[in-house]
């Protein structure tokens, strides 16, 4: 329930590959959900109780509180289980990686997968794009784990990598020390025979402490696992360096992320070769700085950019592009960030020439401050507030030209804007 969900549609790609009966929901059609149909799942639109009837299993997504579904179950002993619940028994059972952090652990999760699965470890991999997970036939699992809503601590893989630690959900957290909190139990958690590895760039990740065996990358100079910044990057090892690797995606933020998949795979014994020559084919995460074609001659691309970091870190990569002028068409994700964060998000467009910002995507929030995308607007000296998708396109069509990129983010549906755009070409 909720299968159009990135979270709960990647368990179940994984259900139908391993051969079980697989049926969802969900209260409107997406590009997931009919992915999911073409791949053999039966999907309806709305809730029914009837959804439930001769299922021994119920999945469903920690955004739904309560559903017909939800009762009809518990009533016909159907068991029940949260998205998050699920996850962590799939972890327990497996040889498990978990990815966690505010930031990252969508890539760091897609690359760790795709060079296990390249040099042949046939892994599972839950992927929290909406779009790259696969189901392995090995006991090895890779699973991005989300602390957005308190639900890391279920998980108890065997080992950990940690991206980053920052304060992105105050409608759940009341400050980042909360948030810290949650990550600290989480690596306290792992086996004393597992392992942790951990961003020595990001103090509150680093200082983690944990029973576990504990590893460090980025660029610090102090990491165990170090890159650099030119590309191709090189990543050192005990004062060696122990090869280059030439990564297709732009932004430092990249060579980060490819530092910490890089890191676990070769703490796993796979050589440095390999790894270098999985992350040079790594074809890139879905709506992270996503390529979708051409709208009057500018180049466009789609990310899910969400907080002022990460809004940041994709400025920054989408500057390595060749063009013009940078055009962004931002999106505000819940009224709870953008109040919690507006000074934040003020700040993090520097690097774009232009700044056109849409209404707010609640995701179902009810909005007691009154914040607008118009705050925000006025608070970026190179913004307009555009409000409507349509405005918007009405004013790309008279800005945007030949050699700019036009960059749409946020985390809520601006990618139907993209797509729209893109097909004019």
């Amino acid at each position: 329930m909720g299968i159009g969900g990135a979270g709960v549609s990647a368990l179940a790609r994984v259900f139908l590959a391993r051969g079980d009966e697989v049926s969802g929901c969900d209260v409107r059609e997406s590009d997931t959900t009919a992915a999911l149909e073409d791949a053999g799942v039966r999907v309806e639109i709305g809730h029914d109780p009837e959804h439930v009837l001769f299922k021994d299993l119920l999945v469903y997504s920690g955004a739904i509180k309560e559903s017909p579904e939800l009762d009809a179950a518990k009533a016909m002993g159907v068991r029940v289980l949260t998205r998050a619940e699920m996850l962590a028994e799939l972890i327990a059972e497996s040889d498990s990686i978990a990815i966690a952090g505010s930031a990252g652990k969508t890539t760091v999760t897609h690359m760790t997968g795709h060079i296990l699965t390249e040099a042949g470890y046939d892994p599972t991999v839950l992927v929290g794009d909406g779009s790259s997970a696969r189901a392995g036939r090995s006991k090895w699992l890779v699973a991005e784990v989300d602390e957005s809503d308190g639900s890391l601590i279920l998980h108890r893989p065997n080992r950990a990598i940690v991206t980053n630690i920052e304060f992105d959900h105050p409608d759940h957290f009341k400050d980042v020390g909360e948030v810290q909190d949650l990550f600290a139990r989480f690596v306290a958690g792992l086996p004393a025979e597992g392992l942790a590895v951990l961003c020595a760039d990001d103090e509150r990740a680093r200082t983690l402490e944990t029973p576990a065996r504990r590893i460090t990358y980025g660029f610090s100079e102090s990491a165990d696992y170090r890159c650099d910044d030119r590309r191709p990057f090189t990543i050192h090892h005990a004062g060696h360096e122990l090869g280059k690797v030439n990564l297709r995606q732009p932004g430092r933020h990249n060579v980060q992320n490819a530092t910490a998949a890089a890191a676990m795979a070769l703490e796993l014994g796979i050589s440095i070769a390999d790894v270098a020559g999985a992350l040079e084919r790594f074809p890139g995460a879905h709506r992270r700085l996503e390529f979708l074609g051409l709208f009057q001659g500018a180049a466009v691309y789609d990310d899910y950019a969400h907080h002022p970091t990460k809004v940041r870190a994709t400025l920054q990569a989408a500057r390595e592009l060749r063009h013009r002028r940078l055009i962004v068409v931002f999106q505000p994700h819940r009224y709870s960030r953008l109040s919690a964060l507006l000074q934040d998000f003020s700040r993090a467009f520097t690097a774009a020439d232009r700044v056109l910002v849409v209404d707010v995507y609640s995701a179902g929030e009810a909005n007691p401050t009154g914040i607008q995308a118009r705050d925000l607007s006025d608070l970026i000296p190179n913004g307009v507030y555009v409000g409507s998708f349509e405005r918007a396109r009405e004013t790309l069509e008279g800005l945007v030209g030949p050699g700019d990129v036009l960059l749409l983010m946020g985390a809520g549906d601006i990618r139907k804007l993209g797509d729209e755009l893109a097909q004019k070409v």
